[in-house]
């Protein structure tokens, strides 16, 4: 591995991804830290960890998070939003754009769990199935759904801190 990029405290995602693979070809899951904003408000980067296990051993279906390599190099965690001819098509949650296609080939991983400030949320769990499913119908809304939330959030973090203040 290049020493420049230990000194920039990273490794390229094909280094880590080619060390990675065999291990989960082998049957093994691996807790994965990630980064970004392209999956808020349901995954958060730098907060929320998944478990990955190997795409092969599930059939993946709609709304399943998957970890894929785009044609540039680039990896990428974002959910199935629909499979048409073998062919997956992504979108992030937090956007409205749907990517693809996406070769099977091109998808490495799938999250069996979400780990979130120490609890563990499996993707299979009815609740969350619920959850993300509404999220994807709400596509074209999300952009405004957003707002409105930070909006809502803009106006009860006062009210909160005065709730807060009146019970010391």
């Amino acid at each position: 591995m290049p020493a420049n990029n230990l000194s920039q405290g990273y490794i390229s995602a094909d280094q880590w991804s080619s060390a990675i693979m065999p291990i989960l070809a082998e049957g093994h899951t691996l807790r994965l830290p990630f980064e970004g904003l392209s999956m808020h408000p349901l995954l958060v980067g730098g907060r929320d960890e998944v478990i990955i296990a190997a795409a092969s051993e599930k059939q993946l279906k709609r709304g399943d998070i998957v970890l894929y390599k785009r044609n540039d190099g680039t990896h990428v965690l974002h959910r199935i939003h629909h499979i048409k001819n073998s062919m997956y098509y992504m979108v992030g949650d937090a956007q409205t754009w749907i990517e693809g296609p996406i070769r099977e080939e091109q998808v490495l991983a799938f999250v069996t769990e979400i780990i979130r400030k120490g609890k563990t949320i499996p993707c299979s769990d009815c609740g969350y199935r619920l959850i993300s499913g509404l999220w994807l119908l709400a596509r074209p809304l999300r952009p405004q759904i957003i707002k409105n939330l930070s909006h809502l959030r803009f106006f009860l973090k006062p009210l909160v801190l005065l709730l807060e203040r009146g019970k010391s």
